[in-house]
Order: structure tokens, then sequence, then C-alpha cells
């Protein structure tokens, strides 16, 4: 009972101070990075300290929790002066991942370090605080929510009576935060109470059965690339974050599998077995989490996004090297080698992650240098700059080398940047950016598309089209000296259904596709042609030299058609 009020009194406290940040004190208090930190400090505080309270009395959980809220809100307060505004620092992301990181981390090692002054050595005393942590934390939030849910139907049932005290109460904000603050301590609180029932074990056991399933779909995946190939595969930096998520999901199962200690691991041939290769297997997924961050680096240059990326990898690598290490060292105490792995990586990690903060890994000031760079050297389209980004994501260091391109810069390429800075989203800014991409591709696809018969509305055809259709004529009208299709304008036919229709034909490829008029737009279709008996044919490879040649003629049937000899092409219906 003494630990429920206790946690309870605690989360009403926490509630009620984050309520005063963000309520109170920006009356008092301009400047915004500092609420951050505040803001920031406060909450790692109260987060670690109900993490601590339970197993060690509040007065030894204070002093741990406030060294590391202390040490996020400095740092959150040195990372934020990067940006213009505190809004920069929220949109850019990654410092509140590494603040996260330096939490999550961060208190298991204290939990470890108050039951033994030695306990952050001792990987079981670990395993034990940061699966305990997480099972507290996991089961408060859920009966926080379902006490919400509770009180949500109550104050509905009350309604139908016409009594509104529930919903008064939960108006008052100061009461609502104080509210969650307590239910979320007393949820955690009863779960450390009821720690011999709600054990981690049973997730161990539970991811346990998961590792050989994943091993399974690893194998797979491995064993498909050959035939796959790679060049298809690593075109976007999403593959690297998935290719990254199942690495680490691979490494918490093995270290689910191999558990706190030799006595409490599986011991299911099964199970040790999946673990190892797992274990083995986990190098290639790095390998080709890095090549793909790597392409995508050559081609785009960097970016914070991909410079987190990359910073990842790094960790990645030196949990594939310590695994290799602990396998490949022999059969006899792979385990403990592992479980030591882990213990050291930890500390690796928690390290980068505070280095990420500091000057000395400042990204975005690479990801300027990396772009200004690209453009310099004329190896950078204006619509593949990142403007939007540099001028409201990258802070301060962001918008002076937007200006230093904007020095450089044509005037098309000046008004895209004023559209940037000025855009409210970066929704917004691709809209506006997106217009002008597709006025400037219609007036390139008029040069390497000829309009037959002539004289048909040459402009008209293009302006017509929605941005798929733009983008599908791009790739199968190649750019050159001359035009590379033709379209027909079928004319109106016997079927006014039918009437603006157009046919497509490419001289790269035997193949003939319809531009169909719906709503007062052009959509690529499918064409068939059809010999005069009825037959189909395939397309003839001089069909293109034909019809630029005039060698045609537009024949009505119940719809127009492109009769070329003895070929007619049919819209496909």
């Amino acid at each position: 009972m003494k630990d429920r009020l206790e946690l309870a009194g605690i989360g009403a406290i926490a509630g009620l101070c984050l309520w005063s940040l963000f309520e109170l004190l920006p009356d008092f208090v301009e400047e915004g990075f500092l609420l951050l930190a505040l803001t920031i400090g406060a909450s790692v505080f109260f987060s670690v300290l109900m993490a601590l309270v339970g197993p060690e009395r509040p007065l030894r959980a204070v002093l741990p929790s406030l060294a590391l809220g202390g040490l996020t809100g400095l740092l959150a307060l040195w990372s934020g002066l990067r940006f213009q505004t505190v809004d920069g620092f929220f949109d850019a992301g990654h410092p509140l991942m590494a603040l996260f990181v330096i939490a999550l981390v961060g208190a298991p090692f204290a939990a470890a370090t108050l039951e033994d002054r030695a306990g952050w050595r001792d990987y079981a005393r670990l395993f034990d605080s940061a699966w305990g942590i997480f099972i507290r934390y996991v089961a408060g939030w859920l009966f926080a929510g379902l006490i919400f849910v509770v009180l949500l139907l109550s104050d509905e049932l009350l309604k139908l009576v016409g009594i509104r005290i529930i919903d008064d109460l939960l108006d008052i904000d100061w009461l609502r935060y104080t509210l969650v603050g307590a239910v979320f301590g007393l949820g955690v609180a009863t779960v450390h109470e009821l720690r011999e029932y709600v054990s981690p074990v049973l997730v161990h056991r539970l991811l346990r059965m998961l590792l050989p399933l994943v091993l399974v779909v690893v194998i797979v995946f491995i064993g498909a690339l050959p035939f796959r190939g790679l060049s298809d595969l690593f075109g976007k930096l999403s593959t690297a974050g998935v290719l990254m998520a199942v690495a680490f999901a691979g490494v918490t199962l093995i270290t689910a599998t191999i558990d706190r200690d030799d006595e409490n691991a599986s011991d299911l041939k099964l199970m040790t077995f999946s673990a190892r290769i797992m274990a083995l297997l986990i190098p290639v997924l790095v390998g080709l989490a890095i090549y793909a961050v790597w392409i995508r680096i050559a081609a785009y240059g960097w970016t914070p996004q991909r410079g987190m990326a990359a910073y990842t990898a790094v960790f990645l690598i030196g949990y594939m090297g310590w695994y290799l290490w602990s396998v490949l060292s022999g059969a006899r105490g792979w385990q403990g080698r592992l479980r030591q792995s882990n213990l050291y990586m930890a500390l690796v990690v928690w390290g980068g992650a505070v280095l990420w903060l500091t000057p000395l890994a400042h990204v975005e000031a690479l990801s300027v240098r990396s772009q200004v760079a690209r453009f310099e050297a004329g190896t950078v389209k204006a619509a593949e700059l990142p403007l939007y980004e540099m001028a409201h994501d990258w802070g301060r260091v962001g918008e002076a080398g937007l200006s230093k391109i904007e020095a450089m810069a044509d005037a098309p390429l000046k008004e895209r940047i004023v559209a940037a800075r000025g855009a409210r989203s970066v929704w917004q800014f691709k809209t506006i950016a997106r217009a002008e991409n597709d006025t400037a591709l219609r007036a390139e696809l008029a040069n390497r598309i000829q309009i037959l018969p002539e004289g048909a509305g040459r402009t008209s055809v293009f302006e017509a089209m929605e941005r798929g259709t733009l983008k599908a004529l791009e790739r199968h009208c190649p750019e050159g000296t001359q035009p590379s299709c033709a379209i027909v304008m079928l004319g109106a036919g016997a079927d006014a259904v039918f009437s603006g229709e157009a046919v497509l034909v490419a001289q790269e490829q035997p193949m003939v596709w319809t531009l169909g008029l719906q709503s007062g737009k052009y959509y690529l279709r499918a064409a068939v042609a059809y010999d005069r008996a009825g037959q189909e044919r395939a397309v003839p490879e001089n069909l293109f030299e034909k019809v630029t040649a005039g060698a045609f003629e537009l024949k009505p049937q119940i719809r127009n058609v492109l009769s070329v000899g003895e070929l007619s092409i049919i819209p496909y219906n």
C-alpha cells in the first residue's frame, strides 16, 4: 500500500509539474529553448524516478533521476540552439530520438547501480532491471488507459440523466494532468507489487517462440536476393530502415532466448540453434542496410535522416562484430559472450546518443555542406534540392546554406526558395513545386512528342494531362534531338463517348497506348491491334516510322480507330 501511495503521489506531482511547464511558465519565461530544456529535463526526471521507485525508495532514486533529467535537459538546450525555433527542433525529430535513447538505456543502468555499486557491470542485474521497467511501464499505461475508458463511459452514462460532473472535472486542465499521473503511478506500483505474477518471463518465452519464424523469413529473403538482384531493391531509404529494424528485432529475439544467464536460457536445441544462425545472419542484413544507405547518399547527398541512418548503421556494425566473434569463437560459452556484448554495446549506444546532440555530430552542418557542394558542382537539379527542409528543418546552418544557394541561383530557383521559406508545411511547398515541375514537364514533352495530324492542338493535349500521365509519357518517350513518340488524335467518332481519344506510338518499343479522355483529362490506357480479318496482331517495329511519315488514315467505326495499312489500332474497351 505504501508503494502505491508513493508512486501515485509522484505521478500526481509529475502531472502537475508538466501542466505548469506547459500552461503557466510560458507567461513568465519567453525564451523557448529554456522552456524546452526544462520540459524535457522534467519529463525525463519523473519518468526515470517512477521507473526506479518500487524496487528502490524515493529518496535513493531522486539523485540518479536528477542526473539523467539534468543531462537530457542540458543536451536538449545545447542541441536546440542549432535551430531558429523550438518547432524546428521538434520537426527535425532526430534530437528527440537521441534524448529518448539516453533516458531509455540510462534508466536500467541507474536501477542496477542503486542495487549494487558495481551493478552496471552485472548483465543479469541489468537484464532484470530493463525488462522489469518495461513491464511496469506497459502495464501502467494500460491501466491508465482503462481507467479513462471507464471514466468516459461513466460520463456518457451520467449525461443521459443530465449529470455532467465528470465532464466538468476533466475540463480542468491541471486536474486532468494530475489525474493521469496519479493513475499511471498507481498502475506501476500495482504491477511491482504483483511482480511474482506479472513477470517479464512470460514476455521472454513469447519472444523466443518468434525467433525460428523470423529466422526462416530472413533466410528466405537472403536466398531470394541472387534471383531478384539488388538494383530494384535499394532505391529508397526505407529499405535501409526495414533492414535495420529486422536486424534490431533479431538482436532482441536473441537476447530473449539467451536470457539473463545460462540457467534461465532456453534449453531447446531449436531455439539455441536459431539464435546462433540469426547471429551469423545479422551481418548480412547490416551489410545490405549499409549498402542501401550508401546508394542513397551517393545519389542524393547527405541529409539529417540519411546521417542518422548512417549513424545507426555504425552501431549495428558494432553488434555485428560482437555477435560474429561470440558465435565463431566456439560453441562453449557463446551465450555468455553474447550477453557481455549486449552490455558493452548498450553503453556504446548510450554514449553515441549523447554525442549525437553535441556539435561533434552536427548532422545538419554536414548535410548543408553536401547539398551546397552538389549544387556548385552541377550534379543536382533544382527540383531535387531539399529547399523546404533547409529552410525549416535544418536549423540555422540550413538557412545559411539556403542563402548561399540563393546567391548562385537563377530566377526560377530563387522563386522556389522564396516559396520554400513561405510555405507553412512541406506538403504545401511540394504542391507548389509539383505544379511548377508539371509545367516544365509539359513543355519538355511537347518537344519529345509529335502531335498528328499536324495542327491538332499541340499545347491543349498536354494541358489536359494529370501528373501520373505526364510521368508515364516521360518514361515511354525519352529525350533526344528528334521526337521519340507520336500522339495521333482520333477526332470525334460515331459515338460521342469516345470523342477526343488519341493513340500514343513509341519509337523505342513496339507498343501502343490509348489516351482516353475522362472528365476533360487524358489518361494512359492499353490499346489492341487487329488486322483486317479481325485477328489480334503484334505491333510492328516500324510502326512509329509509318505513323510519323503520314502513312495512316482515320477510319470511323463505332469509334474512330487508327488504321495503318492492314493494321487497325483500337483503344481498349
